[in-house]
């Protein structure tokens, strides 16, 4: 096993309604609408990185709006390719429904 590194995830970092100057760090069809805190953290789970649910944070751009932040575990993998599995996953998990 390596290292760890703590990662945070806004729900921003992969909202489609957002722009790049907002926050958002995928590309636009890569990005879900209006993530949920729990539609991040069950998808992380699923995808094994043990997520770390914090509902009373707000993203600093947008101090008003407490979106909440998830803190995951990650290993050897960019943190890009984590948004896009995780919002890929949200995709799958919506249809699900």
């Amino acid at each position: 096993m390596g290292d760890y590194l703590d990662t945070i995830v806004w729900p921003v970092y992969i909202d489609s309604k957002r722009t790049r100057k907002e926050g958002r760090k995928i590309n636009k069809k890569n990005a879900v609408s209006n993530p949920k805190l729990t539609e991040i953290s069950r998808a992380a789970r699923k995808l094994g990185l043990n997520p770390k649910t914090e509902d009373d944070k707000s993203y600093p751009r947008f101090w008003w709006e407490y979106s909440g932040r998830i803190i995951i575990e990650r290993e050897n993998i960019s943190k890009n390719n984590i948004l896009v599995e995780i919002s890929q996953k949200i995709k799958i998990l919506r249809q699900d429904k």
